[in-house]
């Protein structure tokens, strides 16, 4: 129970809601960059500490038979906010994951560039979070990457409608199927880790999906212009397995 207390905490900081995260700055360069993370707030020990962090490389994952995942996302969007971390889309009801018996609500997704994630040391130059969390409290983060070539139709509409100044909310109403963001092959690497932002709280199954999407270099530039870079390195797998 306290495992899943702390997880709710975190995904209120993780939401970005008037939280402790928001009373502490963090940023991800300079001395409030990630390295200094844990240094910024008792609340963010774990970003020092931790020893299941996210994001990591992929390397050399495990061949297992992993049950499919089940992703029913046929409801809507509802807002575009520039948390001044991200550009974070909220959504509605009637988004779901299915994974091992469970079910998962999406709550909302979020994009980082360059990516969090590498797979056998590539970096790509966007990736997206699709955060969940399930009755119990309990988070699943479904990862896609991207790399350069056609234009993305999902982040065409949410730049489009984003708001520049930090901290602010633009409503957006699209059906989430409608904007093509997820791939249909659902084949994935799973691993247990961490919020990859402050209060860097573990415990998050995380869902990185193999299909790679794609993004125009002019796609990513905007969002650079509007958030700026904003990932967190490769962390330690510290003994830690990859499957898929």
């Amino acid at each position: 129970m306290q495992q899943i207390a702390v997880l709710l905490l975190a995904l209120v900081t993780f939401a970005g809601d008037g939280s402790a995260e928001d009373k502490v700055h963090w940023a991800y360069s300079g001395e409030h960059g990630p390295e200094h993370w844990g240094d910024l707030s008792e609340a963010f020990a774990a970003c020092k500490e931790g020893k299941s962090q996210s994001p990591i490389d992929i390397v050399d994952p495990i061949d297992v038979e992993l049950a499919p995942i089940a992703l029913s996302y046929r409801g809507s969007t509802t807002a575009v906010v520039n948390n001044g971390h991200t550009l974070q889309t909220d959504v509605g009801r009637d988004n779901t994951l299915e994974i091992d018996g469970k079910t998962f609500d999406l709550l909302q997704f979020h994009f980082h560039s360059p990516s969090e994630h590498r797979i056998d040391g590539e970096s790509f130059p966007l990736e997206a979070h699709f955060v969940h969390r399930n009755e119990r409290g309990e988070l699943a983060v479904v990862a896609i990457l991207f790399r350069l070539g056609d234009r993305n139709r999902a982040m065409a509409t949410i730049v489009a409608a984003a708001p520049e100044k930090a901290e602010t909310s633009k409503p957006l109403d699209e059906n989430i199927a409608s904007l093509e963001i997820v791939p249909e092959n659902k084949a994935h690497y799973r691993y247990s880790g961490s919020l990859t932002t402050p209060p860097c709280t573990e415990g998050v199954l995380w869902l990185v999906l193999e299909s790679i999407g794609s993004v125009s270099r002019e796609q990513v530039a905007n969002f650079v212009r509007i958030i700026g870079e904003d990932a967190r390195g490769p962390q330690p797998l510290n003994g830690r397995r990859v499957v898929h």
